[in-house]
Formats: C-alpha cells, sequence, structure tokens
C-alpha cells in the first residue's frame, strides 16, 4: 500500500482541482446574475480575486512536500508581496476613487489576465513552507 500512496495522493489532488474548478465557476456564475440585478460590479473583481487566490494556494499543495514553517523571505517579499498587491488593486480600486499609476494601461492589462492572483497564492504558500535548502546549507 506504501508504494501506491504517492499516486492516491496525486489523484486525489487531481480531483480536487476538477472540484474546485467546478465550484469557482459555480460561484462565480452566481455572482454575475446576482450582480446584473443589482447594476454592481464590485462583486465580480472580490469573487475573481479570492478564488484565483485560492486556486494558486491549491496548486501550491503539489509542490509542498513537508509541511513545517520554514519562511523564505526573498519569495516573500520579492515575489508574493508584489503579486498581491498588483491583485489586490482591482477589488480596492472598485470601492474607493483610486486611479491607475502612470503607465495604466499596462497595469491594466496585467491586472486583467488573472494571473498575478494565481502565482500570489502559489508563492504564499511557498514562501511560508520552504522545504528547499539555501547555499549555504
Amino acid at each position: 500500500m506504501k508504494k501506491w500512496s504517492p499516486y492516491l495522493w496525486k489523484l486525489i489532488w487531481v480531483i480536487g482541482l476538477f472540484l474546485l474548478t467546478i465550484i469557482s465557476y459555480e460561484i462565480k456564475n452566481e455572482i454575475r446574475v446576482m450582480s446584473d440585478s443589482t447594476f454592481s460590479i464590485t462583486p465580480i473583481f472580490w469573487t475573481n480575486f479570492i478564488t484565483l487566490f485560492m486556486l494558486g494556494v491549491y496548486l501550491s499543495l503539489i509542490f509542498i512536500k513537508k509541511w513545517t514553517i520554514n519562511i523564505n523571505l526573498p519569495l516573500l517579499i520579492c515575489v508574493f508581496i508584489p503579486c498581491f498587491l498588483f491583485s489586490i488593486f482591482l477589488p480596492i480600486a472598485t470601492i474607493l476613487p483610486l486611479s491607475l499609476p502612470i503607465g495604466g494601461i499596462l497595469f491594466s492589462k496585467v491586472i486583467s489576465s488573472y494571473f498575478i492572483e494565481i502565482v500570489a497564492g502559489l508563492t504564499f504558500m511557498l514562501s511560508i513552507f520552504n522545504n528547499l535548502k539555501s547555499d549555504s546549507e
């Protein structure tokens, strides 16, 4: 049984990925219908942010081998924080009257790709549960 355990966990992970995709699709669909009736786009941006961030967190589960907290500070500071700030800008901009900074067209293209939210969720988990040995070890 121990020989089949890694295969079983990976298969369970794939099934969970399909379930997460279906659930996020249904949630987005319900929010879209609700937003059409209330004429508000704010819930759509928040739903996109949360579901894509959670997808990134879920994707990281396949990379984490040991669940011991060992923070990778360069990954946290240089990748997670900028990606998280970029991805949270659009949902916050729907609530607060914020304008896009210089280079706003490029900025809006990056935000609308929805890839940044996934990277933020992925690097959040990988920066907390760092299993890689540093060069000094």
